[in-house]
């Protein structure tokens, strides 16, 4: 396989079949259910246990492989901790109150924040051991097979929860789940989340097709020329936020009134994530019933993010004008939005192509001539070659559908010819005809997954 040029980003090609989605027009997606849950006192302060149980057994397993490491130098796999769990429910009765999976999940857990800590210092990243969990930050129980652990009744407004016994959900949102679930405490409320089918319901062809362009002046610049301002839902909804944290720095650490002050600045920050996730889901939403295919840039948005501060020797420029402007990209949330257009469109049967966005804001739409020069202002763009003057984002919406050759066709949405691996940005050698990094759901060129998994495999 050909090697990528630097500066230029690998993305696998995830190929519909390989991931769950929707190869064809009568096929299902996998998608996780989220149902709120109305659990009583005693119900709640059960399902309290049983996290502190976890986050405990976790802390102490951590705790072990340190031992073992510091002390006799040898390390504990997570088979030799899985085989001890049945001595240690056997002598704790509160450990044996609780659910056997979500106790394996627990051990499951570490395990992965151990390959992960591994993996970076393979790669010579920040390393992050793993660290110990406080209670009131565990939220999760965890149940990798949910189809044996919840079981729903038959008019779906109760879910029987082992350990627990039935609690009332939201009256019709009950669906089977047939794979991993999980039961999440946030902000005082309780919600349920499963895996779950939901079968692919093809939308109307409507023969147009569109590029993106994601930002903060303007959040979406479409090649269309619609311009769709940004909610900013950080900045708008701040005020609340500020007044919760300076009556928190006004009280007294540990108290009771200290505690409750906590809890409502979570429950604003709360509102906060949830006003921007709606946000995302109705202008997704929107784009996806308007246009048969949608072109991305595949940003690399935790590069964006990183910060400017340097170090003592080398201190950096520009800290807080870049400190801006990680805020107002992480408020946005981008990688969010974008994986919401891809959920929708794999549920619709539509086609999203994420292309290279290298120097797509300096490329003309017209001419294809690619100057710093031709960037005049944040929000001018004019060609230093043709001539052409248009909105700087318009322009890049209009240069990333170009790099993904999506085009309309008489019958549904047809695909710019697949360049040989040498030639395809896949391969990393031709980032100027980029056919996408990224191409899911796409119902009719079943012979672009088969090329593109030859291309990856060769």
């Amino acid at each position: 396989m050909a090697a990528s040029p630097p500066g230029m980003r690998r993305v696998r090609l995830r190929v519909c079949q390989d991931v769950g989605t929707a190869p064809c027009l009568n096929g299902t997606v996998k998608r996780m259910e989220r149902v709120r849950l109305y659990p009583t006192r005693r119900q709640a302060a059960a399902l309290d246990r049983m996290l502190v149980v976890c986050c405990s057994l976790y802390n102490a397993a951590l705790q072990q492989r340190r031992d073992a490491r510091k002390r006799r130098g040898v390390s504990v796999s997570h088979r030799a901790q899985y085989a001890e769990l049945t001595a240690l429910r056997r002598a704790d009765p509160r450990v044996a109150a609780v659910y056997r999976e979500c106790l394996d999940a627990a051990l499951h857990r570490l395990d992965l924040a151990f390959q992960a800590f591994f993996r970076r210092c393979s790669r010579g990243e920040a390393p992050g051991y793993p660290r110990y969990r406080a209670k009131r930050r565990w939220n999760t129980l965890e149940f990798p097979h949910g189809d044996r652990a919840l079981k729903f009744d038959e008019r779906q407004n109760r879910v029987r929860v082992p350990g627990v016994g039935r609690v009332k959900l939201r009256k019709g949102r009950g669906v089977p789940p047939y794979g991993r679930a999980m039961i999440v405490r946030s902000c005082g409320h309780w919600y349920a989340q499963f895996e779950c089918e939901r079968e692919v319901r093809p939308l109307p062809v409507s023969g147009k097709v569109v590029g993106l362009d994601r930002g903060i002046a303007a959040y979406v610049a479409t090649s269309d020329g619609e311009l769709i301002e940004n909610a900013r839902i950080e900045r708008h909804q701040a005020s609340a936020v500020r007044r919760k944290q300076r009556a928190i720095a006004r009280g007294r650490r540990g108290s009771q009134r200290q505690g409750r002050r906590y809890h409502e600045l979570a429950r604003a920050k709360d509102r906060q994530r949830w006003s921007r996730r709606d946000w995302h889901h109705k202008l997704s939403r929107r784009l996806v019933d308007a246009y048969e295919g949608i072109a991305l840039e595949a940003l690399t948005v935790r590069a964006m993010l990183r910060s400017a501060r340097g170090s003592l020797k080398e201190p950096g420029r520009n800290v807080a004008a870049k400190a801006g402007l990680n805020r107002s990209i992480a408020d946005a949330g981008w990688s969010q939005f974008a994986s919401m257009i891809v959920s929708k469109a794999e549920e619709a049967a539509r086609t999203v192509v994420f292309v290279d966005p290298k120097y797509s804001s300096q490329e003309c739409s017209r001419c294809g001539h690619v100057a710093s020069e031709n960037r005049r202002t944040q929000a001018a763009f004019c060609c230093v070659a043709c001539g052409h003057a248009e909105n700087a984002d318009i322009n890049a919406a209009k240069v990333i559908l170009k790099r993904a050759e999506l085009r309309p066709a008489a019958r549904g949405l047809a695909l710019g010819r697949l360049r040989r691996p040498a030639k395809c940005a896949i391969a990393g050698e031709n980032p100027a005809h980029a056919i996408g990094c990224c191409v899911r759901a796409h119902p009719t060129n079943r012979s672009l997954a088969r090329r593109s998994r030859a291309a990856h495999s060769g």
